[in-house]
């Protein structure tokens, strides 16, 4: 049957627009690849899921755990997750087609910034054994060269790109596998947690991981032999900055009662990442929730983001574009 507007109106009948209707409250399911389960990542996983939630009820963000933001990249490029945390060396090298990448990947956009460099949680730290720096005259890394020390250091586990950091740190102060190896010295890889109890062991004399300052295995380390921090050269840092997509950043003085004087430092951030297909109205209320909810954000998550966490921060860009979802929101904030 077929109605007019006149018809309408002469028997009485009212018509309502489609668009008054009510309209269902927006909810989203979706899965954020991280890391471990437990640590900084699964945090701010947690502090993501608060916030999303709150914009949009009934909504969730479930952790899923992988081997790192290496892993993280390609699942969100085949569509295996809808966002994956990746740092800014690792999204820096995927859309590069670096190392360990055979190919650049194109298809994967940031959605929001998780963490800026300037916060400080991952900074090389450069952490010696004080019984091993009296016993060889060792006041800088630079003294391990020249007196060709055999240090025995510990760098993170092969395929994470911290231990591609602490590498090219250590290459670019004179000191390479090979040459460690020469000077009767060994390189061993390991996780945080090992190299924590290798060094509290007396097994290895050096750390060298990137770690959020004051971390409690920084402290742990502090506690059971006592640490010295030696500096690297500012050209190191802003030439490993450079290569990762990291910064320049200080330990500052004071921040380890064990070493007064600071220690300059790289610094990398992360960034949360989508598939250029998501929606973009997805991206959109994403990013939004995030800046509208920041304080939710904060509040579940990390101790250093609640100090640290600004709406400006979350559009500090990275290696790969924004989502255009996401950049007509931070555009229309002005936080971009």
């Amino acid at each position: 049957m077929k109605f007019n507007l006149l018809a309408a109106a002469a028997i009485g009948v009212i018509a309502i627009p489609l668009a008054a209707a009510p309209v269902a409250a927006q909810k989203y399911n979706l899965t954020l690849s991280g890391a471990s389960p437990g640590g900084l990542w699964s945090r701010i996983g947690g502090g993501i899921d608060a916030a999303i939630a709150k914009a949009y009820p009934g909504s969730t963000v479930s952790y899923q755990t992988s081997s790192g933001g290496l892993a993280n990249i390609p699942l969100v490029a085949k569509g295996k997750v809808p966002m994956g945390l990746a740092t800014d060396g690792e999204l820096n090298a995927a859309v590069k087609g670096s190392k360990p990448y055979k190919a650049a990947i194109e298809n994967v956009r940031v959605l929001f910034r998780a963490y800026a460099p300037s916060w400080r949680f991952q900074a090389t730290h450069l952490i010696l054994a004080k019984s091993f720096a009296d016993k060889h005259g060792i006041k800088s890394f630079a003294d391990i060269v020249a007196k060709k020390a055999p240090l025995r250091v510990a760098i993170n586990r092969r395929g994470n790109m911290d231990s591609d950091v602490s590498a090219m740190v250590m290459r670019l102060m004179g000191a390479t596998p090979d040459k460690i190896k020469s000077w009767g010295g060994q390189v061993v890889h390991a996780a945080s947690k090992e190299m924590v109890s290798l060094y509290l062991d007396r097994r290895i004399d050096m750390v060298n991981f990137g770690i959020a300052y004051k971390h409690p295995r920084v402290r742990e380390i502090a506690k059971g032999v006592t640490p010295v921090l030696l500096d690297i050269p500012a050209d190191v840092t802003a030439k490993v900055a450079k290569a990762f997509g990291g910064a320049p950043c200080p330990i500052k003085p004071g921040d380890y009662k064990w070493s007064p004087a600071g220690s300059s430092s790289v610094c990398i951030g992360a960034v949360i990442v989508v598939n250029a297909s998501m929606d973009n109205g997805t991206a959109y209320n994403l990013a939004k929730a995030m800046v509208e909810q920041i304080e939710e954000f904060k509040n579940k998550s990390h101790r250093l983001i609640k100090k640290n966490a600004k709406k400006k921060f979350m559009a500090v860009p990275g290696a790969a574009a924004f989502h255009p979802g996401a950049a007509k929101y931070f555009k229309e904030v002005g936080l971009m």
